[in-house]
């Protein structure tokens, strides 16, 4: 019974045995189960957390200590967890907690690349339709955040010249865009901007 590896998991937490069985979590009926019921366990029993204050204070230190490191390679982090990151465990445990919505995720990674916090977005973030998603909120705020544009509707003005519109976008760490879902500024812009797709509107520029 998946409830059984809780007693495991205290004997491994006791020093009376040092790990799991290899063919504990081999059932793949019962994995995500056992996983979840040994972080509950370990938040509710050991820290004596409730799972709002797990998910803010959980370290990869804690991990470590409460023997979740066992179990951690079962949990699949999101493409925006960095490597230190441990609070998408908690998530995994306790799957009606509040989560941020895309949005507010994409705008995290996006601002931590801003502020020198991650050197680089995840790999592949930006591939596939989930990845045009993610540009076009990372440009979206580009726009009306850090350039303060009125609207999008300057940006044919501004990105009209393919010089300067690398710079901006290598200035607002955004370059990527181009180099690698993009076949330039012009080609970003009206995708994501159906409407600028008037060659009027960039002709004098």
């Amino acid at each position: 019974m998946p409830s059984k590896v809780v007693e495991r998991y205290k004997r491994i937490l006791s020093g009376e045995q040092k790990r799991f069985s290899p063919y504990e979590f081999e059932d793949i009926q019962y994995r995500k189960q056992k996983v979840q019921l040994i972080v509950r366990y370990a938040i509710e029993n050991v820290k004596q957390w409730t799972p709002e204050q797990a998910r803010q204070q959980l370290s990869i230190q804690d991990v470590k200590e409460l023997k979740l490191h066992l179990v951690r390679e079962y949990i699949e982090p999101p493409i925006e967890a960095k490597s230190e990151d441990v609070y998408y465990m908690v998530d995994f445990a306790y799957p009606y907690l509040p989560r941020p919505s895309e949005e507010q995720r994409v705008l995290w990674v996006y601002q931590e690349v801003l502020s020198g916090i991650r050197r680089h977005f995840p790999p592949l973030y930006f591939q596939s339709i989930k990845g045009e998603e993610r540009a076009k909120i990372c440009v979206d705020y580009m726009c009306s955040h850090l350039m303060k544009l009125p609207d999008v509707s300057h940006l044919p003005r501004i990105f009209g010249k393919t010089e300067r519109a690398y710079s901006l976008l290598k200035k607002y760490k955004l370059k990527i865009l181009v180099d690698t879902l993009y076949f330039s500024p012009f080609d970003m812009v009206t995708e994501m901007y159906p409407h600028l797709n008037v060659p009027a509107l960039w002709e004098e520029f």
